[in-house]
């Protein structure tokens, strides 16, 4: 009896099964095994195509396929959620590229294993005693050239020019987080991100700091209070722990469905034989 192909229809329906049949098992493995670390996940859902190393064409790929899941699906409650998601999305595509930079110690365009690894690194260092929040007060207080547990934008702006203060406070970030093997090779990064708080630049003044200081200035009082700093790391520092428990979560099936989709070109390439 010769062999019959499959049509496209049944292809698809023959992936679709297959799909959740690998999903019922990943989740099985998984109410049995503990979490794995972030950056190990994250390693494993962004590096499509298993060449070792994670590129930011891979990243920007992998967020536009996260911003097709979380669109509107009729439910008010979930798409308040979705919504939040893709209000955060666009602030992970907005800092990617600078993010992967960072993380790229050895300067080879793409993220390893090892490289990604500080991502669990920094989920750590949110937790309760994990040492993110006295990281944040001694950088807070090098910026803070008065000692009035204020920033008024004339301190940022200064320490921007400020070539000691710039070495301090990557200093200090280098301590917690060895990014690099000295921290001068950090203080471009760290420069540039004091900067933002007035849009960067060349055209950097007073005018541009105190508007990039509005986002975190809660009583318009025109200071970034110690208390304001608190109050946005608390509520960063929360969402970032959920968003890492449901990659961590998600992820493995993620990488899995990636994978199936590079194999034979997705559902329109899968071919079998009956």
């Amino acid at each position: 009896m010769p062999k019959q192909r499959c049509t496209p229809v049944s292809s698809s329906l023959v992936l679709l099964l297959a799909a959740v049949s690998n999903v019922n098992v990943a989740l099985s493995q998984q109410q049995q095994q503990p979490l794995q670390p972030l950056g190990d996940v994250l390693y494993q859902v962004l590096d499509k195509d298993k060449s070792g190393s994670v590129t930011l064409v891979e990243v920007n790929s992998q967020l536009k396929m996260l911003e097709a899941l979380f669109q509107g699906t009729g439910d008010d409650d979930a798409d308040q959620q979705a919504k939040e998601y893709r209000r955060i999305l666009v602030g992970v595509k907005a800092a990617a590229p600078g993010l992967v930079e960072l993380l790229d110690a050895n300067g080879d365009g793409g993220l390893s294993r090892p490289e990604l690894r500080f991502a669990s690194k920094f989920e750590e260092s949110l937790k309760k005693g994990g040492g993110m929040r006295d990281l944040l007060r001694d950088v807070f207080a090098l910026l803070d050239s008065d000692g009035d547990d204020q920033l008024s934008a004339n301190e940022l702006l200064e320490a921007t020019k400020s070539d000691d203060v710039v070495a301090k406070v990557t200093a200090r970030i280098q301590e917690k987080f060895p990014l690099r093997k000295t921290s001068q090779e950090l203080e471009g990064f760290v420069k540039g991100t004091i900067e933002s708080f007035g849009g960067g630049g060349d055209a950097l003044d007073r005018e541009s700091v105190e508007k990039g200081m509005k986002w975190i200035d809660d009583d318009g009082d025109g200071y970034i209070q110690r208390k304001e700093v608190g109050k946005y790391y608390n509520v960063a520092g929360t969402k970032f722990i959920e968003i890492a428990k449901t990659i961590k979560q998600m992820g493995p099936m993620m990488a899995m469905f990636a994978g199936m989709d590079t194999q034979g070109g997705g559902a329109g390439g899968f071919k079998l034989d009956l």
